[in-house]
């Protein structure tokens, strides 16, 4: 689950647990991503629908992955599961999230959708040079749960966050990968926009480009948030939901989306 919020993130996995993916991916294993069809390529110079000239849409690539990471710390820093799951201040917080994000986007790369939308105050030069304003990741069908990032990555995780805060993280998951869908669907991982763009529409953007790519793959979808506020945002988008956890005395939603045709209807069963 990835915490997001409008704010921030909209999935639980976001903090990072690299014990817990080693678990999940031995148990259930990887699936073959190569099954089903392919995310399309976004054009990194065109203006993408409902952003301004000053906005590129890019793929996520390593380059961008320290940047992303520290986006993501902040944004989740404060959702009701991050505050449940570390108990600490709000700069404890921030140093574990930083570990776990850069450990979930490390195991994100192989057989997950990743988009960035960067943001340039001066977007007329002709080399666009832009800072990171919102992030989207989902797994393929086939992609869940992703493979676990590199040793070296996960021990740098358990060193930074602890093995309580692992601990607690691996519960959670294991609650998560209990209620999973089984059948193949596309994952919304991470939704998170930086603190001072939320409320711009960026995060809506984003979302509805990925959307137009699931419907292209004619694939139900499937996320989890711990933002109440959130619930409506999604319904707009044709998520419902259709389950709620606890974990730590805290909500989770999980919300679904049934498989929609190109021209955004929803398929015949």
């Amino acid at each position: 689950m990835r915490f997001l919020s409008l704010s921030g993130g909209s999935g639980l996995t976001a903090a990072g647990d690299p014990l817990g993916s080693i678990r999940a991916a031995s148990v259930r294993g990887v699936a073959g991503a190569g099954n089903f069809p392919k995310p399309t390529e976004p054009s990194l110079a065109a203006e993408p629908d409902g952003f301004g000239p000053e906005h590129r849409l890019a793929n996520l690539g390593p380059e961008l992955e320290p940047a992303a990471a520290s986006l993501l710390a902040l944004a989740f820093r404060d959702n009701p599961i991050n505050r449940a799951v570390i108990e600490r201040d709000r700069a404890r917080r921030l140093e574990v999230n930083s570990y776990g994000m850069a450990a979930t986007l490390a195991a994100s790369r192989r057989y997950s959708f990743r988009r960035v939308v960067l943001e340039s105050p001066d977007p007329s030069k002709d080399s666009f040079r832009g800072e990171i304003a919102s992030i989207l990741l989902s797994l393929d069908p086939g992609g869940y749960p992703s493979a676990p990032p590199p040793i070296a990555m996960q021990l740098r995780c358990l060193w930074g966050q602890g093995f309580r805060i692992i601990r607690r993280w691996g519960q959670l998951y294991r609650l998560l990968d209990r209620h999973h869908p089984k059948q193949p669907h596309c994952y919304l991982a991470l939704l998170a926009t930086h603190p001072e763009r939320q409320h711009s529409g960026l995060g809506r953007a984003l979302l509805n480009v990925w959307l137009r790519d699931v419907d292209a793959r004619a694939m139900p979808s499937y996320l989890e948030t711990d933002r109440s506020e959130l619930i409506g945002f999604y319904q707009t988008a044709g998520f419902e939901v259709g389950r709620e956890l606890k974990a730590f005395g805290r909500p989770i939603w999980c919300m679904t989306r049934p498989a929609r045709n190109k021209e955004g209807s929803e398929e015949s069963s």
